[in-house]
């Protein structure tokens, strides 16, 4: 089954990072991350960085949830790290889409 994850561009992550970063951890046993191209015309919200999942069974949405609470810490040591959203949608073809945005509500300094 494969997984798309998008990452809003507000977030300012380099695919190429993401993907290492799944792959260099504990749950690249569950899943293999690689880079998605898509068109800015996909998403409502434009251009965003993709990630695909491909795993031979299924993945709790807890898992990816974890992984990118995770990423954020190590990428921001000793300073909060971004809030966000995680919005799980089926897309046409019937896999998932995991929506990681920015979060709107007020952030804790």
């Amino acid at each position: 089954m494969d997984y798309r994850l998008a990452f809003d561009p507000a977030l300012d992550l380099a695919a190429e990072e993401l993907a290492s970063a799944w792959n260099a951890s504990e749950y690249a046993e569950q899943a293999t991350a690689s880079l998605q191209p898509v068109s800015a015309a996909s998403f409502p919200m434009g251009e965003m960085t993709v990630l695909l999942l491909s795993a031979a069974l299924s993945i709790p949405a807890s898992v990816i949830s974890t992984f990118i609470s995770d990423y954020f810490k190590r990428k921001f040591p000793g300073k909060q790290p971004p809030v966000v959203e995680v919005t799980t949608i089926t897309t046409p073809d019937g896999e998932p889409l995991f929506i990681i945005r920015k979060s709107i509500e007020r952030q804790e300094s």
